[in-house]
């Protein structure tokens, strides 16, 4: 090769210059020959290759309308096998509930070309005057089977929704009457599976164009029966939740806007017979004459088989025409003359590829120069180690993070004793282990190395996190130098240590707290159990840590579980989380104790947690127990006594006061007094002992609250006006339909009115109020009383809860009334609140729900009813 640093001869002899420029053109041409001849290879490829996508586009589109009508059908399923689910769950569904599940499926919307979802009974012979009677009964005068006739047995239509329009034909219709229907119910039953029939003519053909049909059944069996063969299932046979299809209109449903470049006919069974026909989606254009592309897919639906037979639309080959293949012939020619042209003008500029070069000199340099200033200016440190292992250079964050000065480190390695390096664990790093060495002897980047370094002479350590990067010779073959970056990731490691120092410190506290603590995830699966869980509920965490919570709950509460989590987790009613209740746990052994039960949420990347705070309560309650027996039976024992000594103390009062001395007279009242307040003490236990054990009977029916208020001030004027209060009664309401016992109502009232004139001065008054409020109506009784001091307001609905407990204090009472005004009102499903302000008076309220004209003979759901309603209050 010509040496082109040399300089070039003033005066060139004539041939040497015609024989270069004959080695120029030459060279040219040679270029533009091989320039042309990858092109014309790869243009006659193109050719080839179009023929393949054209098959294979051709293939794909028809297994995306073959997958499109599987996926189509499996959904359908789906909503047959919920509505077989509805029947299994219920004994029995009515019209309503199966129309409520169908409307709320949004066929038109989420599966658009179903007909309807119905329902078809099996009535046996001897049942069908029974069954025609009750669908009668329904509201249906004109109903019957048909076609009439006696058959071994009937399949009548009773619900199909939308029950409009064309579906009207179906109701009544008995599909078992139909050979074609018939073979697929009886292998829907025979096989126990979802089954299809073949093609047929819907009864709900009534009007315009006529499109062949077909229907998918799904079996239902009388629960509790046996099923493990055919003849166990016939007799236990109680109907099919099926659809029917319209095949047109599914067909639109399934294909939706799609553009389609393919047509395609769907037959009935494994061939092509025309009489087989039931869709052609060409039907309105001409056919085809001579398609480019055909094929036949099968589909293998639910006991029947399908075929497709598909075939391309003239428009098919338009996409994969061959304007692209000409166009790549046309830049690959041109691209070749391009090339030609090129070379022929490099090489004739010599000087201009001299002068280029010369400029891409000055770019390096300059290159280099940005390169130094970065180096210099970084806030990471970056070592440069030769191929031995030895720091050529270093930035200045390199050396202050590495606390030496570069003449310090020039010629040493970077496991030198000038510094000490460990590993996360505390380990050295070995002088083969280190990420420049591992580089070096690799030749390939080591990366992600997290290291502790410290100075021989300086005593805090630097925690870094090195990427170690080779530079290899022109070959490749050798490693000449490596670059070492580091970050400064002290302050990180510092918080890390803080977070794992805490997250030990806070493990310690769940490991000695005396309550059982228990996380869950969204599905409910147990994520932590800690050792006072374990000693509650007698599991090991590794045996319950994975499971599902309700393993640790007893019947019903472990079988309806799931239900709950799910109701919150669509609807976010949060009535259980920062509640605290009081409900069933089961150990391990199977044995059922009372708990107490906090549940609270947090959120783990968008994924909601739950922390449950369990206490076990058996000890508390087996005293709370033995405190109730006792008190009833105290309560009880007192009872007789104390009112006989009530009635001989008034008979005495009553006859002789004139007769006995004033001192002895004055006596016998105060004995009187403290036995009538010792009676009005022992009828509240016994109240509050009948509320606890749900022995108290409530009359619940339909009332008028307002009624009831107007009553409530009548009956309490007479105290009123012995305590110098005026009572009045403000009630926005004429009418307030609720549904109450209308005695344990007077009780509420008479417990509110009465502890409201107790607590007003003199002169005062004490208003009744009722009006609207959200659902319902809200009573108010308001005095003008002290107020409520702030350290009784946490109290005073707990029993014998008095604001002056002092056996000095001014006024009387049980201190039990408010407790059972309370307990009252909850089992009204209402709700007792207050305001109040120290030295301004205070105003009691409780809420009822209205009635709006239901049923109102069923009592209000207890605590056992529904675990999601228990609580402490």
């Amino acid at each position: 090769m010509q040496d082109r640093t040399r300089p070039t001869p003033k005066h060139p002899t004539r041939p040497a210059r015609t024989k270069g420029t004959n080695s120029r053109r030459y060279l040219a041409w040679i270029v533009l020959l091989a320039a042309l001849l990858p092109v014309l290879l790869a243009w006659q490829g193109l050719i080839e290759q179009r023929q393949l996508i054209a098959d294979r586009q051709f293939h794909l589109l028809s297994q995306e309308i073959r997958e499109a009508i599987d996926e189509r059908l499996h959904d359908h399923e789906q909503i047959l096998l919920g509505g077989a689910g509805l029947f299994d769950a219920s004994e029995a569904v009515s019209r309503q509930e199966w129309r409520t599940y169908v409307e709320r499926l949004r066929l038109t919307e989420n599966y658009p070309g179903i007909l309807g979802v119905g329902y078809s009974q099996v009535v046996r012979p001897d049942q069908l005057a029974a069954h025609v009677a009750a669908v009668r009964a329904e509201g249906f005068p004109d109903y019957r089977l048909k076609p009439p006739g006696e058959r071994a047995l009937y399949t009548a239509i009773v619900y199909l929704e939308p029950f409009s329009g064309r579906n009207l034909a179906a109701f009544g219709y008995d599909m078992f009457s139909q050979q074609t229907r018939r073979a697929a119910m009886q292998s829907a039953v025979d096989t126990d599976a979802t089954t299809i029939s073949g093609k047929v003519r819907l009864v709900q053909e009534t009007h315009g164009k006529e499109q062949a049909g077909f229907l998918m059944y799904v079996p239902l069996y009388r629960p509790g029966l046996p099923l493990d063969t055919a003849a166990e299932r016939w007799a236990a046979l109680r109907g099919f939740v099926y659809s029917p299809y319209r095949v047109d209109d599914l067909m639109a449903g399934i294909l939706g806007k799609r553009s389609l470049t393919i047509d395609f006919r769907i037959y009935d069974g494994d061939g092509t017979d025309p009489d087989a026909l039931m869709y052609d989606s060409a039907e309105q254009r001409a056919p085809e004459p001579n398609p480019s592309h055909t094929g036949l897919q099968r589909i293998q639906a639910y006991g029947r088989t399908w075929t497709l037979s598909l075939y391309s639309r003239s428009g098919f080959a338009a996409e994969t025409d061959l304007a692209t293949i000409w166009l790549v012939l046309g830049l690959g020619i041109g691209i070749s003359l391009a090339l030609f042209a090129v070379t022929r003008l490099l090489l004739d500029r010599r000087a201009q590829a001299l002068a280029l070069a010369e400029e891409m000199t000055a770019r390096r340099q300059e290159s280099e120069e940005r390169f130094r200033s970065v180096f210099l200016h970084l806030g990471q440190g970056v070592v440069i180690h030769g191929a031995e292992g030895r720091i050529l250079d270093a930035n200045p964050a390199a050396q202050r993070i590495l606390g030496a000065p570069l003449e310090q480190m020039r010629e040493l390695t970077s496991i030198d004793s000038l510094w000490q390096v460990v590993r996360e664990d505390g380990r050295a790093f070995s002088s083969t282990d280190h990420p420049v060495i591992q580089t070096l002897r690799l030749g390939a980047p080591v990366t992600g190395v997290v290291m502790g370094v410290r100075h021989a002479r300086a005593t805090p350590w630097r925690w870094i996190q090195v990427d170690a990067y080779p530079r290899q010779d022109a070959s490749g073959a050798e490693v000449y130098q490596v670059y070492a970056v580091f970050t400064d990731i002290t302050a990180r490691r510092r918080a890390e240590f803080a977070l794992r120092d805490q997250s030990q410190h806070t493990q310690a506290i769940l490991d000695n707290v005396i309550d059982g603590i228990v996380t869950a995830g969204p599905e409910g699966t147990v994520t932590s159990f800690n050792p006072a869980a374990e000693r509650i509920f007698g599991y090991t965490a590794a045996e319950v840590v994975g499971g599902n919570l309700s393993m640790l709950m007893p019947e019903p509460y472990h079988s309806a579980h799931d239900g709950y989590m799910n109701h919150y987790l669509r609807t976010g009613d949060e009535r259980v989380i920062g509640v605290t209740r009081e409900l069933k746990g089961r150990r391990k052994d199977g044995t059922v104790f009372p708990m107490e039960l906090a549940v609270s949420r947090i959120e783990r990347g968008d994924r909601p947690f739950f922390i449950g705070m369990i206490r076990d309560i058996t000890e508390r309650k087996q005293l709370e127990r033995m405190k109730s027996e006792l008190i009833s039976t105290v309560s009880h024992e007192l009872r007789t006594p104390v009112t006989s000594i009530r009635g001989a103390l008034g008979l005495v009062v009553g006859r002789y006061a004139e007769a006995l001395p004033e001192k002895v007279r004055a006596m016998l009242e105060m004995a009187e007094r403290n036995s009538a307040r010792l009676t009005l003490l022992i009828d509240d236990i016994l109240d509050l002992e009948k509320i606890a054990s749900g022995r108290m009977h409530f009359d619940l029916h339909p009332t008028d609250l307002a009624a009831l208020a107007r009553q409530a001030v009548e009956a309490n004027e007479g105290y009123a006006r012995q305590l110098q209060v005026k009572l009045s009664g403000r009630l926005e309401l004429e009418r307030a339909p609720v549904v109450a016992d209308d005695n344990r109502m007077l009780q509420v009232f008479a417990n509110l009115i009465s502890n409201a004139v107790k607590y007003s001065p003199r002169g005062g008054e004490v208003q009744i109020g009722l009006r609207r409020h959200g659902q319902g109506f809200r009573a108010l009784v308001e005095d003008q009383g002290p107020g409520i001091p702030d350290s009784f307001k946490d109290h005073i609905f707990q029993r014998f809860a008095q604001a002056d407990s002092s056996d000095t204090r001014e006024k009387g009472g049980t201190g039990l009334g408010l407790s059972i005004t309370k307990a009252i009102l909850e089992r009204h499903h209402g709700h007792i609140g207050y305001t109040s302000r120290e030295g301004g008076g205070t105003t009691f309220y409780f809420d009822l729900p209205e009635w709006s004209g239901g049923r109102a003979d069923v009592p209000p759901p207890t605590n056992e009813d529904d675990p999601s309603l228990r609580s402490t209050s």
